[in-house]
């Protein structure tokens, strides 16, 4: 049984620790890794240094890679980055700025998130897929032939995509390609390489947005005078603009027990999916109850509109707009009076926040792929920004809706509401807690005097009658405990000199010696 804080140490002996894979042959690893793409992209931007960035299951080539490119760049200076603080599919630009950077090359699989400092190049590397399998299991678990359906894929399969779609297409012939979306800034460089380097097009879904068009999906895409556009977790969806997405199923081609699968099933929660994994080269039809799924994240939002404390845990550092989403959270947080505190811990594990005992609950800003953790460990609830939003926010309900883009909260965006808040005078609301079922209150009541109990605490009448006061901040907490740490006992004790202490060795102190 573990422990949920602190346990023997069994876990680590009997942990199974994956293979490390074996070096790819010499003349195998420009193709899988684009050494003349990125040698290209180096040039023609003028970078003098080149970061380099590899997930721990690609180290194994980092150092034949970085000395390929810095053969054909002599006058760059090439470098590995160590292990990153986060995610490994977030690109590091902490990290790059720290050896002063002028651009990262992202080599594997990406969740794509958008960054804002450094310009980006990224290699999705070429995994294994046997296409004529994957296609022949796929019209096997999907029996309706016409059904109207979404190809979505993983970043490293990317290189096969266009083989399996044409392929697909035969089969199902209401098929439409997802297209990966990369921001426009981090490729300036490249948009007039031509095809040596990507063959890229301008995309209408966003100023900012540029889409990797292959030439099937150009032409399928042409055919349709008017459509719309979804992009969601770096994926852009192209629809006609008379059909609703919820009318589509989706094919999905990857890790299947990864978190981009996860994702794609909360989000479009009213979708059946398709998937065929290459790794065990199995395919199926997903069961995974994502009503179930949805209400456990109710359950958390209930825990979040009971929480007085708040932690916000910054788990990235490198996505765009994670400083405006920390900003939003505070607001929203000392609207529903709450006391909010900022925790920046590095990679997250349970041990780090049970240090924080007086935190009820948690919000964390991360990617979409590192958003939904296990929390069968954790000592305390983990929610994400729009789950915060949904509790603290009475403008906004609960509808089933979901994402786990931090983005898609912010003015602007999709799923951006207004609060309702205005915080002029007193906007106390209360309800009952579908927990706890006590009455609980959110917003923060207008003063005019001093009070020795702050306006903001909230008492419980407990089945005993005795009225217990909740803290509303770290300092009220560490008041109510019992033990609060060494005492400092000022003024208690007599002020002395400092005066000569022991003298030697355990063996033998100096005063011991002279006792024999």
């Amino acid at each position: 049984m573990s422990v949920t804080v602190f346990n023997s140490g069994e876990e680590v002996i009997q942990r199974k620790i994956e293979c490390v894979p074996q070096a790819l042959q010499t003349d195998n690893v420009d193709d899988v890794y684009e050494i003349n793409k990125s040698v290209v992209w180096i040039t023609q931007g003028g970078f003098k240094r080149v970061a380099l960035q590899f997930p721990d299951e690609l180290l194994v080539d980092a150092a034949y890679v970085a000395a390929r490119i810095q053969e054909k760049v002599e006058d760059a200076l090439v470098f590995i980055l160590g292990d990153t603080s986060y995610g490994s599919c977030c690109v590091d630009e902490i990290s790059a700025q720290h050896y002063k950077a002028d651009c990262i090359i992202h080599f594997g699989r990406s969740c794509l998130s958008p960054t804002g400092r450094l310009p980006v190049l990224y290699i999705f590397g070429k995994s294994n897929i046997i296409v004529d399998d994957c296609v022949h299991q796929l019209a096997e678990v999907c029996s309706d032939t016409y059904m109207k359906a979404v190809l979505v894929y993983d970043t490293v399969y990317s290189h096969a995509i266009d083989e399996i779609f044409s392929k697909l297409r035969c089969i199902f012939k209401h098929l439409i390609l997802s297209e990966l979306a990369v921001p426009k800034h981090l490729l300036t460089s490249t948009t007039s390489q031509g095809s040596e380097v990507s063959d890229i097009v301008t995309s209408p879904v966003a100023d900012d947005i540029v889409v990797n068009h292959t030439s099937q999906a150009t032409s399928s895409s042409k055919s349709q005078p008017a459509s719309s556009f979804i992009s969601k977790y770096g994926r852009t969806i192209e629809i006609p603009i008379t059909e609703d997405i919820d009318s589509y199923s989706f094919i999905f081609i990857g890790d299947t027990e990864g978190s981009s699968l996860t994702n794609l099933m909360m989000t479009f929660n009213r979708c059946p999916f398709y998937s065929y994994n290459p790794l065990n080269m199995k395919s199926r039809k997903e069961t995974l109850n994502v009503n179930k799924a949805l209400m456990k994240r109710y359950y958390l939002i209930e825990r979040a509109k009971d929480a007085n404390i708040v932690g916000i845990v910054v788990g990235t550092l490198g996505v765009a707009s994670y400083r405006n989403v920390i900003e939003h959270l505070k607001l929203l947080l000392k609207k529903a009076g709450k006391k909010s505190y900022t925790f920046v811990v590095g990679k997250l594990n349970p041990a780090k926040l049970a240090n924080f005992a007086e935190v009820d609950i948690y919000v964390l800003v991360a990617c979409p792929e590192s958003t939904l953790l296990d929390q069968s460990d954790f000592y305390r609830p983990i929610v994400s920004p729009l789950e915060m939003e949904i509790a603290c926010n009475q403008a906004r309900e609960w509808t089933g809706e979901y994402s786990t883009d931090f983005r898609d909260i912010l003015p602007g965006a999709s799923l951006h509401v207004e609060n309702a808040d205005t915080g002029e005078g007193d906007n106390i609301r209360t309800d009952v807690s579908l927990i706890s079922n006590r009455v609980r209150a959110l917003g923060v009541k207008e003063t005019t005097g001093v009070s020795s109990v702050s306006s903001q605490d909230l008492l419980l009448r407990s089945e005993s009658l005795a009225v217990a006061s909740l803290a509303e901040n770290a300092g009220e907490f560490l008041a109510s405990r019992s033990w609060k740490g060494l005492e400092r006992k000022l003024g208690e004790t007599p002020v002395i000199k400092a005066a000569e202490g022991q003298f030697g060795i355990a063996a033998g102190y100096q005063h011991e010696l002279a006792d024999v």
